[in-house]
């Protein structure tokens, strides 16, 4: 049974692939969204095979509880087998959204860049909801920067299991910041040449390159093949910043 959830999930993420394969046979999609669309199958199913895999030691009965769901396994079998009914079992998520899915992993994530430093967040400010700044809002591949020591200094810097946030000066005016995880999609520490990135979460349009900042002057987010290189902009000096980041396994 773990490996036909695991095979269900691969062939259901299968089909994005093949339709975002399509359109760039037709013409209507370019090389590198059918690229992301590959990074996003790949990430989706190595989170499957993490969470399945790890339930199958000392949660079979929540695997099975998946297959239910899936229509891999059928109610009454289910409860020849465990003895209760599927709703009184708690599902492992292995068919969870990945928006959902990569929200711990983030948080662990920016947790442990920002006990080594200032961060860079690379953010969807498009995304409802996302509180940036007006001028902003437009903005497909915002970099904020968050930080422990800095200043003026945040002082309520937040890291929950929903968002980062905290006060941003910009322009000498204040601003709450609050940014989701399902919105957030690279991190770096600042001065550093490697960052992290969630391929599922990165705007198509800025795989593409043919994102709108929303604001004067460049992106400041450029894409390549992986590793991604992303270049953030200083807004006090005007320079940009070149790093690389690695894809999230």
């Amino acid at each position: 049974m773990v490996t036909a959830l695991i095979e269900h999930r691969v062939s259901t993420s299968l089909v994005d692939v093949e339709k975002a394969l399509g359109r760039w046979r037709n013409g209507s999609h370019s090389a590198l969204a059918a690229h992301g669309a590959v990074l996003r199958h790949a990430a989706r199913c190595e989170r499957t095979v993490e969470r399945v895999t790890a339930a199958a030691g000392d949660r079979p009965e929540g695997i099975l509880r998946d297959a239910v769901d899936a229509g891999l396994l059928g109610a009454e079998e289910f409860v020849q087998l465990v003895g209760k009914q599927p709703a009184e079992v708690e599902s492992i998520d292995s068919l969870r959204d990945e928006d959902d899915a990569s929200a711990p992993d983030k948080k662990r994530t920016l947790e442990a860049l920002l006990a080594r430093g200032p961060v860079l967040v690379h953010v969807d400010a498009r995304r409802s909801e996302v509180a940036v700044p007006p001028r902003f809002s437009a903005d497909a591949s915002l970099v904020l920067r968050f930080g422990h020591n800095l200043s003026p200094a945040i002082v309520d810097l937040t890291v929950d299991e929903e968002a980062i946030a905290g006060t941003l000066t910009f322009g000498g005016q204040p601003f709450r910041c609050i940014l989701p995880w399902t919105a957030v999609y690279a991190a770096m520490v600042e001065g550093e040449q490697r960052g992290t990135v969630w391929p599922e979460d990165v705007p198509e349009d800025v795989l593409t390159g043919s994102a709108d900042s929303g604001v004067a002057g460049p992106s400041p987010v450029q894409t390549s093949a992986a590793p991604i290189a992303v270049v953030a902009k200083d807004e006090q000096s005007g320079k940009k910043r070149a790093s690389h980041l690695k894809l999230v396994e």
